[in-house]
């Protein structure tokens, strides 16, 4: 799925700064999600007794 995006990316003439936005917000998400992660399990095992 990667290499299909990052393949029609390079195909296409998208402006630079798209594509550049596209990757931001995609660490954005991923980095999000992390911490979401790591707050619910912090939460969780402060709940635990």
């Amino acid at each position: 799925m990667e290499l299909g995006t990052k393949k029609a990316f390079e195909k296409s003439n998208y402006n630079p700064v798209a594509l550049k936005s596209y990757k931001i917000t995609k660490k954005l998400i991923k980095y999000s999600v992390y911490i979401a992660l790591l707050y619910f399990a912090y939460e969780g095992f402060m709940a635990w007794q």
